[in-house]
């Protein structure tokens, strides 16, 4: 698991310094991006959350070309589940 101490601040510097110290295998990124617009945001802006950064972070045109040059594949739960053998 990665990101989870920067959960609400994660900027794309701080993502980049993630990205770096990732090792072999599968890691999980703990994230809250959002446009900190409508009622679901609302609910949660007592947690000082800075949603659009984390956004504007995992969206980068520098992220980005980073997973390509380092051959990071994102994936979500599904993919990972099906890894799991039975």
């Amino acid at each position: 698991m990665a990101g989870i101490f920067d959960s609400g601040s994660l900027s794309e510097d701080r993502l980049v310094k993630i990205l770096e110290r990732l090792t072999e295998g599968d890691t999980e990124l703990v994230c809250h991006p959002g446009t900190e617009e409508g009622p679901a945001m609302e609910r949660y802006a007592h947690w000082k959350y800075h949603w659009r950064t984390e956004l504007a972070a995992l969206t980068s045109e520098g992220v980005r070309a980073m997973l390509q040059e380092r051959k990071i594949v994102l994936i979500g739960y599904r993919d990972l589940h099906a890894k799991v053998p039975s």
